[in-house]
């Protein structure tokens, strides 16, 4: 029986330690990079609720470890440190591996060549195969990640440990992933990155590995950072240099379910943290840059347009649905470097969303209806349309969720909208718990709290909502379900949302071409494209010079020759500087009764009437190279169509 009981404890803390390195923030309840009073705060309220001598729930022991754990790995400053560079952390000591170098000779070399030299500052940054698998390469596609391969007997990787120390001081800051492989340690990780020497410096971005193709012998801190800016693809930022640019950019709230930001700077180009910071939040909100200083005269209509008075401050404003009101946010610096990224975080943070935005992927759903524990509940009121058609409902509900601002915005209540029809596995259980008939004239509200990742419970509020006259039924509805006069009975399991803004196939088969490209420009160096230019330009001179040779010797096509007609005073059947056979080709006079005669005379000796005599003259015994048309006509028609078929023949024969 004991032995029983500790393999079911031991089975528990496996499961709630497999959970905790899914998202220990998570556990708590908190938003990543929480402060350590936050963590200790949501802990103490977390373990009161969850301890198994005051929960009699059947969950109440997992939970409860799987919190305890959670606040024994963020309260360790070391362990929350690399959770929160890379999504993950290592129990496994920095540097313990069990590749010990030369095993016993280890000693004899004075331990040259170990793992990590002592003081190091590639130690730092170390990492795994199993933090790049499981964490760092899903999160390349929101944050770059510039990597450095070394190892314990690579001379020239410690000579240039000081251009990399610079490197990252400059970049870490900026939002920039770092991070250091250890090829004594991590080999099979290098075998997947395909580097084949030491040192090597790479960029994970968007899943793809782009090596630095410069000479790292000279290799210097400002052409690396130039070079991590311009493998980060501009799409996450493009460039905006006319008004009517700019209009259709901000319009494009409603397809896009997306927030738009404008920076507007001094410079000629965006800076690399307005690079980095787009690619951060490029899955809830668009961005664009517009340079102020530019001598279009379109910059100076967008000037008035934002009402930007100052041409050399870095200004941000951001935009909501309802772009005719101006920008919801604004920041105006007139010092660049004074801009700093926790200033772009927090104010895109505070404006992430659109004043109603719609559940059309995970990322929406795990931001605006969170896993939240019993105190304080944070609950999700979705209004339920079938799809763009009920656009009316929405608009409604919009203008109710913007009058009634200031009273959700403790974070208790997020109301938001989904398409049914484009969501119909997800809205399942939920529907097969519907009691009563439906309203065509009114919209249902599902009021959902998620107490689990996968759990939720919920209330159906029939027909809340209709088009108009409506704002106060649901505004008691939802005051109730806090104050738990409507209780949240219902259960069901909450699955993944289809991601509605998921690319087409002839959209990622685009972008995988043109990724290939930038791939192929950013590892090819100048001695690697001049040959293979030459001989791709070799095979593309071989076949002109072949199909230009093949056109010039093949025979001279059978046309028509035109000549300009004349008048009847110009031509003269006897001008001895006209042939027979330009006679017949020209216009002649009006009446061409003297053309036709012509042909005839031409074409009456060669003419013959097929019979039994002359059948093996004019077919059986045809000489080679000849050849003999035969034409069967009736006794009626006989001149008429040998004359058509004449003037046919006659001028397009030599």
């Amino acid at each position: 029986m004991y032995i029983r009981g500790l393999f079911v404890l031991c089975l528990a803390a496996a499961v709630a330690v497999a959970n905790l390195q899914q998202d220990p923030y998570a556990t708590l309840g908190l938003k990543k990079g929480a402060s350590i009073r936050d963590i200790k705060k949501a802990y103490k309220s977390q373990a009161r609720e969850w301890h198994p001598d005051k929960n009699d729930s059947p969950e109440a022991g997992e939970k409860f470890m799987a919190i305890s754990k959670a606040y024994e790995v963020l309260s360790d400053p070391i362990k929350k440190d690399r959770y929160d560079k890379y999504g993950a952390f290592d129990d496994t000591p920095q540097g313990h591996n069990d590749f010990h170098g030369f095993g016993g000779y280890n000693s004899f070399f004075g331990g040259f060549g170990q793992t990590d030299r002592q003081n190091s500052f590639f130690a730092k940054h170390k990492i795994s195969m199993r933090l790049y698998s499981h964490s760092i390469l899903e999160k390349s596609n929101q944050q770059p990640f510039i990597l450095f391969a070394y190892s314990g007997y690579c001379h020239l990787c410690y000579q240039i440990e000081p251009v990399w120390q610079s490197v990252v001081e400059d970049l870490e800051p900026l939002g920039y992933g770092v991070g250091t492989i250890n090829a004594m340690t991590d080999g099979n990780l290098l075998e997947k990155l395909r580097v084949t020497h030491l040192p090597s410096l790479m960029v994970l971005v968007e899943g793809r590995v782009i090596h630095y193709s410069g000479n790292m012998v000279h290799m210097n801190a400002k052409n690396v950072r130039v070079w991590a800016r311009d493998v980060i693809p501009r799409s996450v930022l493009i460039t905006i240099d006319a008004h009517e640019t700019l209009k259709r950019f901000i319009d494009q709230w409603k397809t896009t379910n997306k927030v738009s930001v404008l920076i507007l700077g001094a410079a000629a180009e965006p800076r690399l943290r307005y690079i980095l910071t787009a690619m951060k939040y490029s899955q809830t909100a668009r961005f664009a840059y517009i340079h102020l200083g530019g001598s279009n005269p379109e910059v100076q209509d967008m000037r008035e347009a934002l009402a930007i008075k100052c041409t050399q401050c870095e200004n941000v404003l951001i935009f909501n649905d309802a772009p005719e009101r101006g920008p919801i946010a604004r920041l105006s610096i007139s010092n660049a470097n004074q801009l700093t990224k926790d200033m772009l975080t927090q104010i895109l943070d505070q404006n992430r969303f659109m004043t109603l935005p719609r559940l059309s992927s995970n990322i929406y759903l795990d931001e605006l209806c969170p896993v939240s524990s019993r105190n304080p509940r944070r609950l999700c009121a979705i209004l339920v349309v079938m799809d763009g058609s009920d656009e009316k409902y929405v608009e409604s509900y919009r203008r109710f969720v913007t009058a009634r601002k200031g009273k959700f915005d403790d974070g208790k209540v997020n109301l938001v909208y989904l398409y049914a029809n484009r969501q119909t596995d997800w809205i399942k259980p939920f529907l097969e718990r519907r009691s009563g008939n439906p309203d065509n004239s009114a919209r249902d509200v599902l009021v959902m709290w998620r107490y689990e990742h996968v759990k939720a419970r919920f209330t159906w509020l029939n027909g809340a909502w209709k088009e108009d006259g409506s704002e106060a039924t649901l505004d008691a509805a939802l005051t109730d379900v806090l104050r738990n006069s409507i209780k949240l009975d219902e259960m069901a399991n909450v699955g993944n949302l289809n991601d509605e803004y998921y690319p087409s196939w002839w959209n990622r088969m685009s972008k995988t071409v043109v990724r290939l490209f930038e791939t192929l420009w950013f590892h090819s160096t100048k001695e690697e494209a001049l040959p293979v230019l030459s001989v791709v330009g070799t095979l593309f001179f071989i076949f002109f010079a072949y199909y230009a040779l093949n056109y010039l010797t093949r025979p001279e096509t059978r046309e028509r020759r035109r000549f300009s007609p004349t008048s009847s005073e110009e031509w003269h059947p006897e001008d001895p500087n006209v042939t027979d056979k330009d006679a017949l080709h020209t216009g002649g006079p009006k009446d061409s009764a003297a053309r036709n005669k012509k042909i005839m005379s031409v074409m009456e000796p060669i003419i013959h009437e097929l019979r039994a005599e002359s059948y093996y003259g004019m077919v059986r015994l045809l000489k080679p190279g000849c050849r003999s048309m035969i034409l069967l006509v009736d006794e009626e028609h006989k001149k008429a169509v040998a004359r058509a078929v004449c003037q046919v023949f006659v001028p397009a024969s030599k």
